[in-house]
């Protein structure tokens, strides 16, 4: 007899469109693994035009964390907001027992990331956390390549990619990144998912890190939706990121920049990896600084050989990456190579960014591992 599916409690959904709306609920509409069973927004009625919107019958609303994490019809809370709310809707659900999915990153800091991760230890709850780009196809390949030595020793790698925010303009549903405290901006979330995926395919965490953060713009053009300038607005937050550092396993060399906005030179994410007998290069589209989204191509030269694209399943929508991430959690397609990214997973994560705006403070080299 199959398992039940479990039943979610989705915080985020929102009627108006979302990352919830187009990533998590497209997913959990066609899975028999996991029902949507209540949803919870900053107010009852947002929750039910939610509710109302994707034809969600059957579904309890909320306007607090601690109503949706004692509903006894929840087994999973999933957080889907913006980075500054995440602690305060996580650790309700957390006391309540509840196992929890957190969109990366998991809090504004570390130290909030871990007294989370201790609260659920203490609870023995299951956590994963949404550093989708271990499950794109493309990353799954590069990491199969690598694995299998047709580079041989790795060399070296570097990437680049252009992070969409902070290109001088910003448009109100984004006014909440501009603190670097709210720990939502260009380093923690385009730099952060796609050095994530870069440790992933090699491997290894980084050592000897050192980091030149940079705040072009300290001050940008609040725009309305037809991208016409409203007023100006303060920035604490970096808009450019650049890092060199060592792989702990094998020591190869590791650059890795990201700069803001979009590439005027249609190199929106560009990352080689250079091993002794071949090399790989994934090449994202536009906007595709954010890998964790948008699927970049992969090929392939070892030895002599021309540089050719090497043939990978194509993640439809970005609904995929994290359809497979919550398969995972359900133990479905471990075997091809799938995987649940715990919270253990998001606090070191965490610290490499902490030991990376150390480096760019003091001028010093820094470690996390």
């Amino acid at each position: 007899m199959a398992d039940s599916p479990k039943r979610i409690g989705l915080i985020g959904l929102s009627a108006k469109g979302s990352w919830a709306s187009r990533s998590h609920l497209p997913y959990l509409q066609r899975t028999s693994l996991y029902q949507l069973t209540a949803l919870q927004n900053s107010s009852q009625a947002s929750a039910e035009s939610a509710a109302t919107k994707y034809s969600l019958k059957n579904v309890s609303v909320y306007d607090n964390p601690t109503a949706i994490a004692k509903d006894p019809n929840v087994d999973i809370v999933a957080v889907s907001v913006n980075v500054p709310q995440h602690y305060d809707l996580i650790r309700p659900a957390l006391e309540a027992g509840k196992d929890v999915f957190s969109e990366w990153p998991l809090a504004r800091n570390l130290a909030e990331a871990e007294e989370l991760v201790q609260l659920a230890n203490e609870k023995g709850v299951r956590t994963m956390v949404g550093l989708q780009a271990r499950q794109s196809p493309s990353i799954l390949q590069a990491k199969e390549i690598v694995a299998s030595g047709k580079l041989g020793k790795i060399m070296g790698t570097t990437m680049f990619g252009h992070g969409l925010l902070f290109g001088g303009i910003i448009q109100e549903s984004l006014l909440y990144a501009l603190p670097i405290e709210a720990g939502a901006n260009l380093l923690t979330i385009p730099f952060g998912h796609a050095v994530d995926a870069l440790c992933y395919v090699l491997n290894s965490e980084l050592k000897d890190i050192s980091a030149t953060l940079s705040n072009h713009y300290p001050e940008l053009d609040l725009v309305d939706e037809n991208y016409e300038p409203i007023e100006k607005r303060k920035k604490t937050a970096h808009d450019f990121v650049s890092i060199n550092a060592s792989l702990v396993n094998g020591g190869g060399n590791v650059d890795v920049t990201y700069a803001p906005g979009l590439s005027r030179t249609g190199r929106d994410f560009v990352w080689e990896i250079i091993g002794t007998e071949g090399s790989i290069v994934l090449e994202g589209p536009k906007m595709g600084g954010h890998v964790q989204m948008f699927q970049p191509s992969v090929k392939l030269a070892v030895g002599q050989e021309e540089l050719k694209e090497v043939k990978v399943d194509k993640a439809a929508d970005t609904s995929f990456n994290v359809g497979k991430a919550w398969d995972a959690w359900a133990g479905v397609g471990l075997d091809k190579g799938y995987s649940v990214t715990t919270w253990k997973d998001a606090v070191l994560r965490h610290k490499m960014i902490e030991a990376i705006y150390r480096s760019a403070e003091k001028g010093t080299r820094e470690n996390y591992v």
